[in-house]
């Protein structure tokens, strides 16, 4: 986060005011040494970003496949290195996950909580990775789909196997497509989700919930697994 100047004008009045705005940065990834592309994202977890997105992306299969990385970090930017290696990826089946609404609705409100940035810029978005139990993890960022690279990233790095993605934002089809890589079983979101996100969940085994606030949410897809 950054402190600005800016004018605010209010009951006909203009008065210069401090500002906490979102400070983004790009990070830079570099496979076998040849440029690959660039993220925009905040609030760090580079490690975490970057492996999530060669994991959904396809670069890899499992943190196996990385042989060695450096990160170099700069004020406004980021570069990651990495040599990899690929191996045949072999989707595993589903193991199915059924959860009480109430309980999904608790976590929810509790990730939602966990938003520091957004309570003082408004300007991230946050998306989590729980089981049946309890949040496990937890990312805030400035994209929506950066947030879902760091939980791939992290279920990669922590070797570690969550059911279910929360997230804040809209659901759209690539969430749905990154949601099947990581085997995620529910996703659970505050927003919307668009009609190529649920025809995506229908086909792909996935639970899918939108307008998850307060105490109701809808289901789109596969609704026995909430009880």
């Amino acid at each position: 986060m950054k402190e600005i100047d800016i004018f605010r004008f209010e009951n006909g009045k203009k008065e210069l005011k401090k500002d906490i705005v979102v400070f983004e940065k790009t990070l830079n990834i570099f496979i076998d040494n040849g440029f690959t592309d660039t993220l925009t994202y905040s609030n760090g977890c580079e490690k975490e970003l970057a492996v999530g997105y060669l994991f959904l992306e396809e670069y890899i299969d499992s943190i196996k496949d990385i042989v060695g990385f450096k990160l170099h970090n700069k004020e406004y930017s980021a570069n990651f290195f990495v040599k990899i290696k690929r191996k045949d990826y072999k989707k595993k089946p589903f193991q199915s996950v059924q959860i009480r609404g109430e309980k999904l609705l608790d976590m929810m409100r509790e990730m939602l909580s966990k938003g520091e940035t957004f309570a003082r810029t408004g300007g991230t978005h946050i998306s989590g990775l729980a089981n049946e139990e309890k949040l496990l993890y937890f990312f805030e960022d400035i994209s929506r789909k950066s947030t879902i690279q760091k939980c791939a990233g992290t279920i990669l790095l922590s070797n570690t196997n969550p059911k279910i993605l929360f997230t804040s934002g809209r659901v759209l089809l690539y969430t749905v497509k990154y949601a099947s890589k990581m085997q995620i079983q529910i996703i659970a979101s505050q927003s919307a989700p668009s009609y190529l996100a649920i025809k995506e969940a229908q086909s792909s085994g996935i639970t899918l919930i939108g307008f998850l606030r307060g105490s109701r949410f809808n289901i789109y897809s596969f609704p026995d697994s909430i009880l």
